[in-house]
């Protein structure tokens, strides 16, 4: 069952448009993002690596992103996202568009320096928000914009903008919110 099951999500997130590499045996995927819209993440493009867990979908899979990137709640040389409200909030329900439309959009619009996993970045946003957006707009300009090939236009490479009314908070009940 899990088998088919994984099937169906990689076959939705490339429906949705997510371009995806995925390995022969299915247990890791690379995956395409783009920064949400109005935010300092807007227009970088990175590979977010997922791998699947065999108990998948009653565990969730772990993300890294492949692609640098400045974010509290990201390691930055792994790329590690901190995944304590995401295994919380994890339902068998939620398969990988959940996580490429609204688990990783609403990390990017809403990162958290008070849990951090990158604790520069962190030290950075709560000194200063401009600073902070400053310097994800220098990461983003270094590792992560969209590489447009002769012959091509921004416009025809970029993938569609991607965003979710959906917050985190959405996701987890009243009493894991209050574990937080």
């Amino acid at each position: 069952m899990a088998g088919r099951r994984l099937v169906r999500d990689v076959n939705r997130l490339l429906v949705a448009g997510y371009h995806t590499i995925v390995d022969d045996d299915m247990s890791n995927l690379d995956v395409r993002l783009e920064g949400p819209m109005g935010t300092a993440y807007e227009g970088g493009v990175w590979t977010v690596n997922v791998a699947m867990p065999q108990e998948y979908p009653l565990k969730a899979p772990r993300l890294r992103f492949v692609t640098k990137i400045l974010h509290p709640n990201i390691e930055f040389t792994t790329g590690l996202v901190c995944m304590n409200v995401f295994k919380q909030a994890w339902s068998a329900n939620y398969d990988l568009l959940n996580i490429f439309e609204t688990f990783l959009p609403q990390l990017l619009r809403h990162p958290n320096p008070h849990d951090p996993l990158n604790h520069h970045a962190a030290a950075i946003m709560k000194q200063s928000e401009k600073d902070f957006r400053d310097r994800v707009s220098m990461f983003l300009k270094m590792y992560a914009l969209p590489i447009v090939l002769p012959g091509q236009s921004k416009d025809n490479e970029s993938l569609d903008k991607r965003s979710s009314d959906l917050s985190l908070s959405d996701l987890l009940s009243d009493n894991d919110a209050d574990d937080d």
